[in-house]
C-alpha cells in the first residue's frame, strides 16, 4: 500500500487492461456506483446491471463478471425490508499480486478524486465523511485467494444522491 497516497497523492499510471478493468468496476461515475444511489428500488438497478445476476438472496443480489483471464468481479447489492438499496459490496478477485496491486491502485485513484483524502485502515483505506456514504477499500490475501474488497455503505439510512 502506497503510504505516500495520503501525503502526496499522485495518479498511478495504469496499464490499459488494468484501466478497462477498472472502468468495467465502476461503469459510470453517476450515482454512489455504477450509476445508482442509496434508497432506489433494487429491482430497478438489477434491469440496469450489466453483468449478470449470479445469486439472489433474502438479503443481497450478486451480479458476477468473469473476464478471459478468469479474474471476477462480484458485485452485491444489499437491500432493505422494501427492498431499497442500502450497502454495495464488490469482490475483485485477481490472478497476480502485481494485478491485485494495480487494481486496488486504480480504484484508489477513482475514490479519491471524488471523495478526497482517506483515513488509513487495516490493509486499506476509508472515506467517512458526515455528508457522503462511508467508501472502504482494501486488499484481500489469503491462502485462497487475492484480491480487492470496496464497501460503499448508507449511514443511519441516510438516502444520497451523488454525481
Amino acid at each position: 500500500m502506497n503510504t505516500l497516497a495520503l501525503t502526496y497523492p499522485k495518479k498511478m499510471r495504469v496499464n490499459s487492461t488494468i484501466e478497462k478493468l477498472t472502468n468495467k468496476i465502476f461503469d459510470s461515475v453517476d450515482g454512489i456506483f455504477r450509476g445508482f444511489s442509496f434508497g432506489q428500488d433494487l429491482d430497478e438497478i438489477i434491469s440496469k446491471e450489466r453483468f449478470k445476476v449470479f445469486e439472489r438472496e433474502k438479503d443481497y443480489v450478486c451480479v458476477s463478471f468473469t473476464n478471459s483471464k478468469m479474474e471476477t468481479i462480484d458485485i452485491l447489492y444489499f437491500k432493505s425490508v422494501f427492498n431499497k438499496l442500502e450497502k454495495i459490496r464488490v469482490d475483485v478477485f485477481m490472478n497476480t499480486e502485481k494485478d491485485c496491486d494495480n487494481v486496488f491502485n486504480a480504484i484508489f485513484d477513482k475514490i479519491f478524486e471524488k471523495n478526497g483524502y482517506p483515513i488509513p485502515i487495516k490493509d486499506g483505506f476509508c472515506w467517512n465523511r458526515a455528508s457522503e456514504p462511508k467508501v472502504s477499500l482494501s486488499k484481500v490475501k489469503n491462502k485462497l485467494e487475492q484480491g480487492v474488497l470496496l464497501f460503499f455503505e448508507n449511514k443511519n439510512g441516510l438516502f444520497f444522491e451523488h454525481s
